[in-house]
């Protein structure tokens, strides 16, 4: 701008053109680069919400182009439906129930024949027997009752006391005194039925009433032997 020629000062007409030259053209890009900048956008004056829970803005003023309702609504759409709980006017059907089987509070008794008419065979008086093979439950007292004959006799006939064991298939001797049996024969009242009980045996059950022999029993129901079953009705002559 200035210039020393010897000792006098020389100003140079070039330079402040310049110098004003560059200013113009700083001045133009620190312009321009201010112009570029966006305005700050206001946030929303009145903000609602959805039913999701995200703010929706009312009125608000635009905001460089961007629909934030719109972002709002997306969003919303976007998250997994809310699980709705049945009210109480909802009725909710129960399947049934399966039907559970009877429980047998009772076992019932097992059917057993009952004689619609019967016609008892009556003992006939035969004569009396020297020997008598014992069934499976019988004894001397009941061979005695039986028969009609002394039990003294019976048990000093056969050499036994009354406290001796006796088992089926002994045989035994009968005496022939004609002396009759001493207490009440019939210890059950008969004609009758009979239901066999467990452990019965048809010398057994001959021996409970008396003076009545098996072979008419096995007779009067018909038995092919002297095996009965448990349950089994037997008609008593």
């Amino acid at each position: 701008m200035w210039e020393w020629e010897g000792e006098n000062i020389i100003m140079n007409p070039k330079r402040p053109i310049r110098i004003i030259t560059l200013l113009f053209i700083i001045g133009l890009l620190v312009f321009g680069l201010t112009s570029c900048k966006l305005p700050a956008s206001k946030g929303p004056s009145i903000v609602s919400e959805t039913s999701a829970g995200f703010p929706v803005p009312g009125e608000t003023e635009p905001t460089s182009g961007i629909d934030v309702s719109a972002f709002a609504t997306q969003t919303a759409q976007a998250m997994p439906p809310v699980a709705v709980t049945p009210q109480a006017t909802d009725i909710v059907p129960i399947p049934p129930s399966p039907t559970p089987y009877p429980i047998a509070t009772e076992i019932p008794p097992a059917p057993t024949a009952t004689p619609t008419s019967v016609t008892y065979v009556q003992p006939t008086q035969g004569s009396l027997p020297t020997s008598y093979t014992l069934l499976v439950g019988e004894y001397p007292f009941c061979i005695a009752r039986r028969f009609d004959v002394n039990v003294s006799e019976l048990l000093s006939l056969n050499n036994l006391s009354a406290d001796t064991f006796f088992y089926g298939g002994e045989v035994l001797q009968i005496p022939q005194t004609g002396n009759p049996f001493e207490g009440t024969r019939v210890l059950q009242e008969h004609p009758t039925t009979y239901i066999v009980m467990e452990g019965d045996t048809l010398g057994s059950i001959a021996c409970s009433f008396g003076d009545v022999s098996p072979e008419l029993i096995a007779e009067q129901n018909h038995l092919s032997s002297y095996d009965v079953s448990p349950g089994t009705q037997l008609v008593i002559p």
